[in-house]
């Protein structure tokens, strides 16, 4: 994550609801139970051995929820990944952004379960590996408390309104991320919903670049120097601003140019994260994910700031597929040694 040499390219794959299937559980029930979802942690590590690990299962609804969204749960024996109920959108833009409550990570919603399970498995396993909180970025979080399709048509017929909710947003991440880094724990940030896929490079500038580097600064501030900020998509249009965020750690999902990556990153001596084709992750073979992993190793080109990654590895993944993955990574390493 520093850029230094280190004897192989780490391997950190994207597990989040997949957690609960170590437990023989759901993401809906693991999300919400403190002892399950600590286990469901240490499960993965000892299955996995991943070189990082997330405290996270759905990643985007949980500072939406402590403000005060609903979030659809499903019944036992349902894998289906919890999600904010559509009607359960808490601003409209007709009333004044002071009407949204700022939560309190100690009690509000689930952010004292996920700091708790941080609390856990920092104890247990953070002398070992890298474990951090995983937080919405603060385009991701507005669109969720306002609805992505209402948000959208706010930048556009009221961006002044976009721009406080960011700020609000901001807040509220903030507090929570910092009750994360009280107990010791690092941080990750998600915001996808900030892709190129959705919003324009211009719209990432205007409206997440700002917050988004304040955001990470007030990180730095707490000591936390490693601050990874996941994006998914084709980013290479972002990747100027991306790199501006002052996120240490970038992804360069499968669609995006890895060359364009490496040229960039590395003459800023940034990590980033390659990720892998990931579409058939449950129905390929072990065998072409070999091939795919020591294809994106080729892409790396030997940056010591390259990590590979994996797409979210949905809920039932076989077990083979991502040790197949981090066998491949073994084995190119002691080749390139040899």
């Amino acid at each position: 994550m520093e850029c230094r040499p280190s004897d192989r390219v780490p391997f950190v794959p994207a597990i989040y609801e997949h957690k609960a299937w170590f437990v023989h559980s759901t993401p809906s029930v693991v999300c919400r139970d403190v002892k399950l979802f600590t286990e469901a942690l240490l499960a993965e590590y000892e299955s996995v051995r991943p070189d990082a690990l997330t405290v996270g299962v759905d990643v985007y609804n949980v500072e939406a929820e402590a403000v005060g969204c609903k979030v659809r749960y499903y019944g036992e024996g349902d894998s289906s990944v919890p999600a904010i109920e559509p009607d359960t959108v808490l601003y409209h833009g007709e009333d004044d952004i002071g009407s949204l409550r700022m939560p309190d990570p100690s009690k509000d919603g689930r952010m004292p379960v996920n700091v708790e399970v941080a609390k856990n498995v920092v104890q247990a396993l953070g002398k070992e590996i890298p474990v951090r909180g995983a937080v919405s970025g603060p385009f991701s979080m507005a669109a969720s408390l306002v609805g992505p399709e209402n948000f959208l048509m706010l930048t556009i017929t009221q961006p002044a309104l976009v721009h406080e909710v960011m700020k609000f947003c901001a807040e509220v991440i903030k507090q929570y991320a910092t009750a994360f880094v009280r107990i010791g724990c690092g941080v990750v940030i998600f915001d996808s919903q900030s892709s190129p896929a959705l919003i324009s490079p211009d719209m990432y500038r205007d409206f997440v670049l700002k917050p988004t580097q304040e955001l990470i600064r007030s990180l730095q501030t707490l000591g936390v120097n490693n601050v990874p900020l996941i994006v998914g998509g084709n980013t290479s249009d972002i990747l100027e601003p991306y790199l501006e965020t002052g996120g240490n750690n970038i992804l360069c999902d499968y669609p995006a140019n890895a060359g364009e990556f490496l040229a960039r990153c590395s003459a800023a001596r940034r990590a980033f994260r390659r990720n892998i084709d990931s579409s058939d992750f449950i129905t390929t073979t072990p065998e072409k994910l070999r091939a795919r992993t020591r294809e994106c190793l080729d892409e790396g080109k030997g940056y010591p700031g390259f990590i590979l990654g994996t797409a979210v590895a949905p809920f039932g993944t076989p077990l083979e597929h991502l040790l197949a993955i981090k066998t491949a990574v073994e084995e190119y390493s002691k080749k390139g040694s040899a």
